[in-house]
């Protein structure tokens, strides 16, 4: 059969007409596609959601960012083993550019004259262990603690004189009785040259130290000694500051910073966060430095402000320095036989509680010892006896709250 004559058969018609019914059959039920819109929906919650590579990264940056602060807050250097015995204050000499360190050697009451003072340079090394010493060159020194210094002479505190000595010589040029003193403690010259010396009122018993009711603040004016101001409510004056018309006290016998004014005016009382306070001293930019033993630290701050911790871990921190030239805080441990020296820096935070272990001014020497199998000072340090042990802290009652453990 042809072509044709098929193409125009009636079976060929219908054979065509079913599969268009077929095709149409499929298109009206096929699914329908999902909205274009999805894919910029999904766009959309990919771009709200972070990327995990980039918190990956942030822990790093946090680690060099503290390493970058670690630095920062450089580690002090601790002078010990050296020969220092209770040391109880620190005073920077400006004109000569050294530190002088003063001794007790023993019990801050007892009148043994066995005390001296020590001269160490900046960089920790001892020059004159002691180049001051009671029983040699016709020197008296008992128990010596704050220090001072007004035309070239050197005052010294001592139970319940002031000695002077030659700053040059290390000669003894005289000493200023104070009557009824029982514990005189720091020293400090004004700006027009007034001498202020402090008294803690406190004597050594069974118990250790016991309040004896002479807390005073006395002046030195032409070689006499006068009382400025006395009282309980001192509250065992220690560290000094002087300043035009009158000397900053800090207290031993509670948490106390205030002013007396030339006058014998008591003014402008602020509390730290801590008692049992000593050491007192002031920076370049004109912050207030105050060592405490209750809390083992030494706070900085201004008396119109807040004080907070700068440096931390300090057992018994004394009579503290300051070096103006360097920025450093000197710090006698009284009961470690050492002296830290702390540089202050521009993110000066102070001694972190994690810090190194501090660079020790012997630890070179000790090392070649080791190295040459000699005893080293370090060794012969841990053979050495006991520290004596701490006198008893001051009866509660004798004082404010915070009462403090030591006086020195």
């Amino acid at each position: 059969m042809s072509f044709a004559r098929v193409c125009n058969s009636g079976l060929y018609r219908s054979a065509l007409l079913v599969a268009m019914a077929s095709l149409l059959f499929v298109g009206c039920n096929k699914p329908a596609e999902a909205p274009s819109s999805a894919e910029p929906a999904a766009e959309v919650a990919k771009a709200e959601t972070p990327k995990t590579a980039e918190p990956d990264k942030a822990p790093a940056a946090s680690e060099e960012g503290d390493k970058s602060a670690k630095t920062e807050t450089p580690e002090p250097l601790v002078v010990r083993d050296v020969g220092f015995k209770t040391p109880e204050s620190v005073y920077y000499d400006e004109t000569n550019d050294l530190y002088l360190v003063s001794n007790i050697n023993g019990s801050p009451t007892a009148v043994d004259n066995n005390g001296f003072i020590s001269k160490v340079s900046p960089d920790g090394s001892v020059t004159a262990l002691t180049w001051i010493a009671g029983g040699q060159n016709d020197v008296a020194l008992n128990a010596p603690k704050g220090m001072g210094v007004k035309d070239n002479i050197l005052y010294v505190t001592d139970i319940n004189t002031v000695r002077m000595f030659d700053m040059a010589t290390g000669a003894p040029k005289g000493e200023v009785g104070i009557e009824g003193a029982t514990f005189l403690n720091d020293i400090a010259v004004g700006p027009t040259g007034t001498i202020y010396v402090s008294d803690s009122g406190l004597k050594s018993d069974e118990k250790g130290l016991a309040p004896t009711g002479t807390d005073a603040v006395w002046t030195i004016k032409d070689g006499k000694a006068e009382k400025l101001i006395a009282g309980n409510e001192l509250n065992r004056p220690n560290g000094l500051l002087a300043d035009e018309g009158g000397v900053w006290v800090v207290t031993n016998g509670g948490t106390e910073l205030y002013r007396v004014t030339d006058e014998g005016k008591r003014e402008a009382p602020v509390n730290l966060p801590s008692g049992s306070l000593d050491g007192l001293a002031k920076t370049k930019d004109g912050n207030l430095l105050i060592s405490s033993w209750q809390a083992q630290t030494v706070f900085q701050g201004k008396p119109d402000g807040t004080f907070a911790p700068l440096i931390a871990n300090l057992p018994s921190p004394a009579d503290i320095g300051y070096d103006s030239k360097r920025n450093r805080v000197l710090v006698p441990i009284f009961q470690g036989d050492a002296v830290q020296i702390q540089q202050l820096g521009v993110a000066s935070a102070g001694l972190r509680p994690d810090a190194p272990e501090p660079e020790v001014a012997a630890d070179k020497a000790d090392a070649e010892e080791a190295a040459s199998g000699k005893e080293t000072p370090g060794e012969a340090a841990t053979a050495k006896s006991p520290a004596e042990p701490e006198p008893e802290p001051v009866k509660a009652d004798e004082g404010a709250e915070g009462a403090a453990p030591k006086a020195e």
